[in-house]
């Protein structure tokens, strides 16, 4: 098996040994401290050697490894350990040996201060006066502290480990003066530190990016905190990148070493965040969730929630991305290390018509939080248990959190044409509204519906079976979902070709049934199709796009006030809610109408160009249908197609003519010949 020895006591280290590992090579990782063997992942298979050793001590490990690769992780600044690792390979035999140049920091060094060496800025410290805020670490410490009225002025900030705080003790600092925390630590935590302290000038070597170099430079600036700067040793650059280093030994091993497993020096993630589905309620939650719960550090979630559950983490109420994402933000810029454990719950199923896609989505985008989604129980599955119904049969669907403009269309198209329908609702105004709907389709359809309500599932719950007009006179609130039954369900209609006997009708013109299916038809109507329909006369057009598909949004646009009375009853009579009346004059009642896809002019008022023009800065590669039957409109659409250089235009002309009975006979009546011309805009 190939082995490699890694020098580190470094994040790079450490995780360049955990690369190597997971790509099945053996690591011997070498630390000096106890501290440094903390960090390496306990169940990894890493062999850490803890201790300082010299070129001799080295050389016996060598031996005694064999190994294929040597690399040296250590930190820029640990002189003494590469001098020693130099000396040993030199009095070793022959193998490839890699030193990892720590990657520079991007920073603006304006008004910094450098020196060459620790005495050096010692030395100018003690020209200074106020708190000196020092991150260089315990293992130079004893230079700063030999001047008595110098270091009473030092806040020395160290790792958690025993040995750097009895270098402290040692060198006679108190516990005030002490902050022992792991980093790396972000901007706001540095600027926090030095707020608290009252720091006037901050030390630091140039120890690269992984050890939050420009954090610190750029809190201090930010708090007018003067800096002091260590420079590196010259012959620390000598060595290969972090990339390089990682080419380089896929290329000795011959091995692929995989990205995940050594990530950005500076760790990326900063939070982990699990969306989690509560279930109906705190009876119903799952063991993995309740064990979620238990584990955060922070929880979000609607108050019924919150004040249900028992745990240490800290409770907020708020469940939308725009409330979590500046809570989140606060958090993680604050945290001094390690990784915050987040928590949002969720109502039902995480799956199903649920905010977790959208905060799912939000969380995403930042390269600092991981997302882990649970899923909890769905109050669809749940009443379908209760009642001993199945779903696999049914339209599943939701009005809860939804514009009713988009869940009515859909909800009636769903009850009129399946047996069984279940929907979510936001409680009684929605199951209230429900009943009014069915109570309708009952009078118009002749049909008749059985609902099933569960209400608050597991929390005092009821289940109670209702008629339409029960429904509709609904006492209960809270949360409420349904199973809405339907024993005739009516036959889909799959294509245009309404009676024009079943439109109300009075003296507005209206598209004739041949002529209103050829018009529909041409215009290639697809789901989600949003519909102008300019001239809408009787609406029977509008009706019948309508009625096509609940995903549908028609807007009829006209003027007349006895065609909007009309259209207004027509679509009263078809119960539709995808359907829309806009009286006004077109192209100004298009202003504030959505883009649309497609468009249907039955009637322009000589202003066809203009409407036109209007629809056609609306968006690209709207399919368009108009109506001619005088000539002077076919006239204008000619110049229309050539003005507009429309290369796809469709023109035919129908003659249509029906049968009338008049006496024993049949006789065929025609109707005005007209023309439907059909393009993309």
């Amino acid at each position: 098996m190939k082995k490699v020895i890694v020098f580190g006591g470094t994040t790079e280290g450490r995780q360049l040994a955990e690369k190597l590992n997971l790509a099945k090579i053996a690591v011997v990782y070498c630390v000096a401290t106890e501290y440094g063997k903390d960090m390496v992942l306990g169940d990894s298979g890493i062999d850490v050697r803890v201790g300082r050793l010299d070129s001799n001590q080295m050389i016996k490990l060598f031996e005694a490894e064999n190994p294929n690769v040597i690399v040296d992780a250590t930190h820029p600044f640990a002189e003494v350990v590469k001098k020693e690792i130099d000396s040993a390979l030199f009095s070793y035999k022959a193998t490839c040996f890699i030193r990892v140049c720590r990657d520079a920091d991007e920073v603006d060094y304006k008004d910094c201060t450098f020196f060459e060496d620790v005495d050096s800025c010692e030395k100018a410290l003690e020209s200074t006066s106020g708190t000196i805020f020092l991150t260089t670490g315990s293992k130079e410490l004893s230079a700063f502290c030999k001047n008595e009225a110098l270091k009473e002025r030092l806040v020395v900030r160290v790792i958690p480990s025993i040995e750097s705080l009895k270098i402290c003790m040692d060198n006679g600092l108190t516990g005030k003066q002490l902050i022992a925390m792991q980093g790396p630590f972000s901007k706001a935590m540095n600027r926090i530190q030095l707020k608290e302290t009252n720091a006037k000038i901050m030390v630091l070597k140039s120890s690269g990016k992984s050890s939050g170099e420009a954090e610190r430079i750029n809190a201090a600036k930010e708090e007018g905190v003067q800096c002091f700067i260590i420079k590196r040793p010259d012959d620390s650059a000598e060595g290969l990148s972090n990339e390089d280093a990682i080419k380089k030994l896929e290329e000795v091993l011959q091995v692929s070493l995989k990205p995940n497993a050594f990530s950005e020096i500076t760790p990326d993630v900063k939070c982990h965040i699990t969306l989690a589905g509560f279930g109906m309620g705190f009876g119903s939650i799952t063991e993995e969730v309740k064990a979620a719960i238990q584990n955060a550090d922070i929880i979000f979630g609607a108050a019924r929630m919150l004040s249900s559950i028992e745990c240490k983490g800290k409770k907020y109420p708020y469940y939308l991305a725009k409330d979590i994402m500046p809570v989140l933000n606060e958090r993680i810029e604050a945290l001094p290390y390690g990784i915050l454990n987040a928590l949002v719950l969720f109502s039902g199923d995480t799956g199903f018509y649920s905010g977790t896609k959208k905060l799912r989505d939000a969380l995403k985008a930042d390269g600092r939080i991981k997302v882990t989604v649970m899923p909890g129980i769905s109050s669809v599955s749940a009443l379908a248990s209760r009642i001993g119904e199945s779903y696999d049969d049914a339209v599943v669907m939701s009005c809860h959190g939804i514009e009713e403009s988009i869940w009515q269309p859909k909800l009636i198209d769903a009850v009129l044409h399946n047996a069984k329908v279940f929907t979510l609702t936001s409680g009684g105004k929605d199951v209230r509204i429900i009943g009014e709907i069915l109570c309708k389709l009952e009078e118009d359809y002749g049909v008749k519906y059985e609902i099933v309500a569960g209400v608050n599932l597991y929390s005092y719950e009821k289940i109670v079976t209702l008629s339409a007009m029960k429904c509709a006179t609904f006492p209960e609130d809270g949360l409420v979902v349904l199973m809405i039954k339907n024993k005739k369900p009516a036959t889909r209609r799959l294509s245009p070709g309404l009676s024009d006997d079943v439109f109300l009708r009075n003296k507005t013109p209206m598209s004739k049934e041949e002529i209103r299916s050829l018009s529909i038809c041409k215009l290639g109507l697809t789901e989600n199709a949003v519909v102008y329909d300019i001239g809408g006369g009787s609406g029977s057009v509008s009706i019948e796009i309508g009625l096509l598909h609940p995903s549908i949004n028609v807007y009829t646009v006209e003027f007349k006030e006895e065609a909007c009375k009309l259209i207004r009853a027509n679509i009263n009579k078809f119960n539709l809610k995808n359907v829309k009346l806009y009286e006004g004059v077109a192209p100004e009642a298009l202003e504030n109408l959505p883009a649309p896809t497609h468009v249907f002019i039955g009637g322009s008022g000589g202003r066809l160009e203009e409407i036109l023009r209007t629809i056609k800065a609306k968006g690209n590669n709207t399919r368009v249908v108009i109506n001619a039957v005088t000539l002077e409109t076919i006239a204008e659409v000619n110049g229309i197609l050539k003005n507009f250089a429309i290369s796809d235009a469709d023109v035919v002309q129908v003659a249509i003519s029906k049968a009338k009975t008049i006496g024993d006979y049949n006789v065929m009546q025609a109707q005005n010949p007209v023309y439907v011309v059909s393009f993309s805009l």
